[in-house]
C-alpha cells in the first residue's frame, strides 16, 4: 500500500489535470507586478550603462586634454621603420621584412599603410 502523500493516493482529476494546465502553456497572461519589476530592471540596467559610457568618454576627453591618450607605444622607431620601408622598395616580402627587423607581420603591414596614407596626403613621414 502505499503512504498518504504519494502520487498515486492523490485525486485522479489532480493528476489529469496538471500536464493540460500549466504543462501545456494554458495560463499566458503576464502578471502586472512581474511586467513592472522587468520594466524597473531594465529602466536600472540602461542607465547604469548609460553611466558607464559617460563616465569612460569623460575619461578620455580629460587624458586628451593632458595629451595622455593611453594605448601600447609603438615597436616601430625611426630605425626599424627606415629599414621596412628600404627593405619594401628591394622587393622583399612582408614575412622576410618582419623575420628580418624581429616584429610581427602586423606591424610590418601597419608600418607600411601608414607610409603609403602619409605619402597619399603628402606628409614626408
Amino acid at each position: 500500500m502505499c503512504p498518504r502523500w504519494c502520487w498515486s493516493s492523490w485525486p485522479s482529476n489532480w493528476r489529469s489535470r496538471t500536464p493540460q494546465g500549466i504543462a501545456a502553456g494554458e495560463h499566458t497572461e503576464r502578471s502586472l507586478i512581474l511586467d513592472l519589476a522587468l520594466d524597473l530592471a531594465l529602466a536600472l540596467s540602461e542607465d547604469r550603462r548609460r553611466d558607464i559610457v559617460g563616465t569612460t568618454k569623460d575619461g578620455l576627453e580629460a587624458a586628451r586634454r593632458r595629451s595622455r591618450v593611453g594605448g601600447r607605444r609603438s615597436v616601430v622607431d625611426d630605425d626599424k621603420r627606415a629599414a621596412i620601408l628600404a627593405r619594401r622598395k628591394r622587393g622583399e616580402s612582408i614575412r622576410t621584412i618582419a623575420a628580418g627587423v624581429k616584429v610581427s607581420v602586423g606591424v610590418v603591414h601597419k608600418t607600411l599603410a601608414d607610409a603609403q596614407l602619409a605619402a597619399t596626403e603628402g606628409n614626408p613621414r
